[in-house]
């Protein structure tokens, strides 16, 4: 009897305990939405990537730039600035980048956080590692090529994602891994903006496999109202 009469307090103080993160979602939801509600932001995307042999020793490397306009998760155009190759570079890392094709439904694009995809995700958080910082881990709830898993670092006063971490949730084909680090946020004219990225995979068949890494740093951030119009910089 005394645990019956305990129940509705449990369940009060179990339903207290996830009201913080349902709140911190739809914080960070509205910061996508907020996000994706610019026309459109132009940036320099400067990468370096390295080809790595099997002692994990680099055989060869690209440095490219592109100034890149994007229209939510929309890539506009893409306009190479400058290349330069150095060693031995496997032709699938010496391509120009594919960018999704503009009439692709973007859901699968979104983040996570987004309204329109964060019913299809389960979320658990974990407080650190600091002071005011959160770890929010995330999963779709069917497994997706498409669709990431990770974790982020939040700052649960300013609502904002710090760094994140993710990968396919169901690796595709001829790939061994794929990790993607998202190492650097900051305030920009299109919203608050990853700027550092670390890429690193590796894959292909039984006798040919490429294992790569990629770093990327992202300035100049322009919002674009309309054609030939810019706004801001950063």
């Amino acid at each position: 009897m005394r645990a019956l009469a305990l129940l509705p307090l449990l369940l009060g103080v179990s339903a207290r305990a996830e009201a913080p993160l349902d709140d911190l979602l739809q914080r960070l939801g509205e910061a996508e939405e907020r996000k994706l509600a610019v026309p459109a932001c132009r940036t320099v995307e400067h990468s370096v990537t390295e080809e790595l042999d099997k002692e994990g020793k680099v055989k060869g490397r690209l440095t490219r730039s592109y100034e890149v306009t994007r229209s939510g998760t929309t890539v506009l155009t893409r306009k190479r600035l400058s290349q330069k190759e150095e060693g031995d570079l496997s032709s699938q890392l010496k391509a120009e980048p594919k960018d999704p094709p503009k009439n692709e439904d973007d859901k699968a694009r979104l983040s996570p956080f987004h309204p329109r995809a964060r019913a299809d995700y389960r979320f658990d958080s974990t407080p650190g590692p600091s002071e005011g910082l959160v770890t929010v881990k995330f999963a779709p709830s069917k497994s997706d090529k498409k669709r990431m898993k990770g974790q982020a670092v939040v700052d649960t006063r300013a609502g904002k994602v710090m760094t994140l971490r993710i990968s396919p949730s169901d690796m595709p084909p001829m790939l061994d891994e794929l990790q993607m680090d998202f190492l650097a946020y900051t305030e920009t004219p299109c919203e608050w903006q990853p700027t550092q990225m670390k890429i690193a995979a590796s894959g292909g068949l039984l006798l040919y496999k490429l294992r790569f890494r990629t770093e990327v740093t992202v300035t100049g951030h322009q919002k674009v109202d309309g054609p030939g119009t810019a706004t801001g910089a950063h």
